[in-house]
C-alpha cells in the first residue's frame, strides 16, 4: 500500500513538471507584446497567467476582427496565421502578429471574406424579400447555403469591405425597426380608435334598446303558471282566454297553434290560426292561435297565452317569446313554463314593471322511473318510444312494423298536418306505439302510459351530448296524461341507460339563466358594413344596458348571417335593408339555403319566385320520403314569403302550392302508414346500414377509399 502512495505522488510531481514544461514552451510562441487589457506583469507572475497576456483566445481575437469564432478558425487555417494550442488545448493567437493583422484593412478584410452571410441580412441590407435574393442568387451561381462575404463582395451594389456592410446593415436594421416601430404605434392607434368607436356604437345600440316600462303597466297582470308537465297549466290558461272573449294564444310550434285552433272552434268560440306559412280567418273571431313570431303586440286584446316560455331561452328563436312577453299590451297576460323558468320570468316582469303573480300547479297523474328497462319486442301499448334522430325514428318504425306492431312517427321535419294525423291515431288507440324526436316534449296531447328513452343522448347541432334533466323531464312528463291515462312510466332500452335517466330524472333541472333579443331594424341601421357584418357586429357587441345584462343575451344569429353572405351590398341596396332583413328571417336550413338563394334572385330580378321542387310520386322507399320533406320545406319557404308584405307579388302561384304541398303531406302520411322500407343504404355499395349509423356508407366502403 505504501508503494502505491509513493507512485502516485510521483506521477503527481512529473505531471506537474511536464504542464510548466508545456507553458514555458507556449510562452515561447507568444512573443513579448502585451493584450492592450492585460495589465503590466510582474516578475512572479506564473508562467500561465503571462501566456494569456501575450495571446489572444479564438474568441477574442474573433471580436478583435470583427468576424465569428468559427470564421476565424477557417481562416486561419487557409490563411496560415499565427497560432498554438496551449497546455489546456485552447487555440491561440500571438499578440505580436495577430494584433497587425487585424488593424490591417486588407488583411482583416482578407479573413473577412470567409465569414458566413445569413440570407436575412442580405435581404435586409439589398432591401429585397427573399424570392428575389434567391434569383439573383441562382443567376450568380451561388450556393445560399454556404454563402460567404468574399462570394458576394461588391455584387448588387454590395460595399467593397466587410465592414461597410455591417454598417450599412445596422442602418438598414434601426430604419427597420423604426419602421415597425412606427408600425406598430399606428397600430395601436388604429385599434384605440376602432375601441373608441366601438364603445360609441354600442352606447347608441344600448340608448336604442327597446323602453319595456310603457305607459298603463299599472293596469296589466301577468300570472305565470309554473308546474310539471300535464298539471293543467294550458287548461286554466285558456279557460282566462275564453273568459276574456279577445287576444291569442302564442305557441311554438304549427301544430300546437293548430291543436288550438280546432279545440277553441270546437267548443263553438270563433278562432282564427296564424303561423308564418298560413292564415285561416274565422268570422267574427275575436281570438287568434299562432305561432309566437306572428304575434302582433299592438293589437293584443284583452288577454295574451305565452306557452312553453322555457322557450325564452332558445338561441334561435327565443327574441320572439321576449317580446311577446315585454311587449304584450293586454291587460291580462299567462305565461305558461316550468319551474325553472320562473326566476328569470319575474326578473323580466319587474324590469318592464308589470305586477307578476305566481300560479303553481301540480301534476294531475303520478309520474314515476320504473323499475325495469323494456326491449323492442317487451314494449307495452300506449308508449311513446322517444329518439334524437329523423333517422332513428324511421329505422325504429321499421324494426317495430316487423315485429307487428301498429306505430306512429312524430320527428321535427314531418310536416305538421302528417304529426297531428300521426299523433292522432295514437290518440285513438289505431297505433298502439309512438316514436318521436323531443318534438313530443313541446305539448303534444298524447295519451301514454309509458314514456321509453332509446338513446340517453343526443346531437344538439354542434356536439353529442347526454340529455339534460330538464329534458328528461319535459319529455318524460308527456307519460300519464290526466283524463288520458291512469299512470305514467319513464323507461328506457337498456339497463345502464335506465340508471342514467333514474339519475337524470331525480337532478334538479338548472333554472334558465337569459332570455334572448333580436336585432331590429334601426338597431343594424347604426352599424357600418354589409348585412353579414351587420348582424355578426350586432351580436358580437351585445349592446344590453347594465341592468338587464345578467338575464338578457343575443340570439343565435348564425343561419340569418350565411343567408346574408349570399346576398351583395348592391342587392341588400336595391331590396332596402328592412327588406333585406326579412328575407333572411326566413325559415330556411342548410338543404333549403338553394332554393331560397334562387328566390332572393326571382324577387331582386321582379320575376316570380319558382315554385318548390316536385316531390316524387308515389314514395317508393327512404329516399322518396327525404325528397317530399325537402319539397315541402321549399314550399314553406314560398308560403312565408308570400306571406310577407313585401314579397307577395312576388308569389302568386301561392294557392298551387299550398295545395301541392298539402298533397305532399298526404303523400307522407300514406307512406308512413304502409309498411314502407326506409332501411337506410350505403351510397357505394347498397349494403344495409346499422340504425345507429351516422354516415352515409358503409365502414368497408370508407376504408377502401381511405386506404
Amino acid at each position: 500500500m505504501d508503494n502505491t502512495i509513493e507512485m502516485t505522488l510521483d506521477d503527481r510531481e512529473r505531471r506537474a513538471h511536464g504542464d510548466a514544461e508545456a507553458w514555458l514552451s507556449a510562452l515561447e510562441l507568444c512573443g513579448d507584446q502585451l493584450r492592450d487589457n492585460a495589465g503590466r506583469e510582474k516578475a512572479d507572475d506564473p508562467v500561465e497567467k503571462r501566456v494569456c497576456s501575450r495571446s489572444y483566445t479564438l474568441k477574442q481575437a474573433a471580436r478583435l476582427a470583427g468576424v465569428n469564432p468559427a470564421t476565424l478558425r477557417h481562416a486561419a487555417t487557409e490563411l496560415a496565421l499565427d497560432s498554438f494550442l496551449d497546455p489546456r488545448g485552447k487555440v491561440r493567437f500571438p499578440v505580436y502578429s495577430f494584433k497587425p493583422t487585424a488593424v490591417d484593412p486588407d488583411l482583416s478584410e482578407m479573413i473577412a471574406g470567409y465569414e458566413r452571410l445569413r440570407p436575412d441580412d442580405l435581404c435586409a441590407a439589398l432591401g429585397v424579400d427573399r424570392r428575389r435574393l434567391r434569383s439573383r442568387l441562382n443567376e450568380a451561381d451561388i450556393s445560399a447555403k454556404h454563402m460567404t462575404w468574399r462570394d458576394v463582395r461588391g455584387l448588387w451594389n454590395l460595399p467593397e469591405t466587410f465592414a461597410s456592410f455591417n454598417q450599412l446593415l445596422t442602418a438598414k436594421t434601426d430604419d427597420s425597426a423604426a419602421d415597425k416601430s412606427k408600425r406598430k404605434r399606428g397600430s395601436r392607434s388604429r385599434r384605440r380608435r376602432r375601441q373608441e368607436a366601438k364603445k360609441k356604437l354600442r352606447n347608441r345600440l344600448i340608448d336604442a334598446f327597446p323602453k319595456w316600462r310603457a305607459a298603463n303597466r299599472e293596469n296589466q297582470q301577468l300570472y305565470l303558471h309554473i308546474g310539471a308537465p300535464n298539471s293543467g297549466k294550458t287548461h286554466d290558461a285558456l279557460n282566462a282566454l275564453k273568459d276574456a272573449g279577445s287576444g291569442w294564444y302564442l305557441a311554438p310550434l304549427r301544430l300546437l297553434a293548430y291543436e288550438i285552433f280546432d279545440r277553441l272552434n270546437g267548443e263553438g268560440i270563433a278562432c282564427s290560426l296564424l303561423t308564418g306559412e298560413e292564415y285561416i280567418p274565422v268570422e267574427g273571431a275575436r281570438i287568434t292561435a299562432a305561432t309566437i313570431e306572428m304575434f302582433n303586440a299592438t293589437e293584443s286584446g284583452a288577454c295574451v297565452i305565452v306557452d312553453e316560455a322555457q322557450m325564452l331561452a332558445d338561441a334561435d328563436r327565443g327574441w320572439a317569446w321576449t317580446r311577446a312577453l315585454m311587449e304584450a299590451a293586454a291587460p291580462e297576460l299567462h305565461v305558461i313554463g316550468p319551474p325553472t323558468a320562473r326566476r328569470l320570468i319575474e326578473v323580466l316582469a319587474e324590469a318592464a314593471e308589470i305586477p307578476c303573480e305566481p300560479v303553481e300547479h301540480q301534476r294531475l297523474a303520478p309520474i314515476a322511473v320504473a323499475e325495469r328497462h323494456f326491449t323492442l319486442e317487451t314494449l307495452p301499448g300506449s308508449t311513446i318510444l322517444v329518439a334524437f334522430s329523423r333517422r332513428a325514428v324511421l329505422d325504429l318504425k321499421m324494426k317495430l312494423e316487423r315485429l307487428g306492431r301498429a306505430v306512429s312517427v312524430v320527428y321535427g321535419s314531418l310536416p305538421p298536418e302528417v304529426r297531428r294525423r300521426q299523433a292522432d291515431r295514437f290518440a285513438a288507440g289505431e297505433t298502439e306505439i309512438c316514436i318521436a324526436t323531443d318534438a313530443v316534449g313541446m305539448g303534444l296531447n298524447l295519451p301514454a302510459d309509458v314514456v321509453c328513452f332509446y338513446d340517453v343522448e343526443k346531437f344538439d347541432g354542434k356536439n353529442d351530448r347526454r340529455l339534460y334533466p330538464s329534458e328528461v323531464r319535459q319529455i318524460g312528463g308527456r307519460a300519464g296524461r290526466f283524463g288520458m291515462s291512469t299512470t305514467g312510466l319513464i323507461t328506457a332500452m337498456s339497463r345502464p341507460d335506465l340508471d342514467i335517466i333514474r339519475e337524470l330524472y331525480a337532478q334538479e333541472p338548472a333554472e334558465l339563466t337569459f332570455a334572448r333579443v333580436a336585432p331590429t331594424v334601426d338597431d343594424l341601421d347604426l352599424i357600418p358594413g354589409s348585412l353579414a357584418e351587420q348582424l355578426a357586429q350586432w351580436a358580437e357587441l351585445k349592446s344590453i344596458p347594465d341592468e338587464l345584462r345578467a338575464v338578457i343575451t343575443t340570439a343565435d344569429l348564425d343561419e340569418r348571417i350565411e343567408l346574408a353572405k349570399m346576398l351583395s351590398d348592391d342587392e341588400i341596396q336595391r331590396l332596402g335593408l328592412a327588406s333585406a332583413l326579412q328575407l333572411v328571417n326566413a325559415p330556411t336550413r342548410k338543404t333549403t339555403r338553394p332554393y331560397w338563394q334562387d328566390c332572393a334572385c326571382m324577387i331582386l330580378e321582379g320575376y316570380q319566385i319558382p315554385l318548390p321542387p316536385d316531390a316524387p310520386s308515389p314514395i317508393r322507399d327512404g329516399g322518396d320520403l327525404e325528397a317530399t320533406e325537402l319539397s315541402i320545406a321549399c314550399a314553406d319557404i314560398y308560403l312565408w314569403l308570400s306571406r310577407r308584405r313585401e314579397f307577395s307579388q312576388f308569389c302568386e302561384a301561392h294557392a298551387q302550392v299550398r295545395d301541392e304541398r298539402r298533397e305532399w303531406s298526404l303523400s307522407i302520411d300514406e307512406a308512413l302508414l304502409r309498411k314502407l322500407n326506409i332501411a337506410r343504404r350505403c351510397r357505394a355499395c347498397g349494403a344495409l346500414l346499422p340504425s345507429r349509423h351516422r354516415y352515409r356508407i358503409c365502414e368497408n366502403c370508407f376504408g377502401r377509399r381511405r386506404f
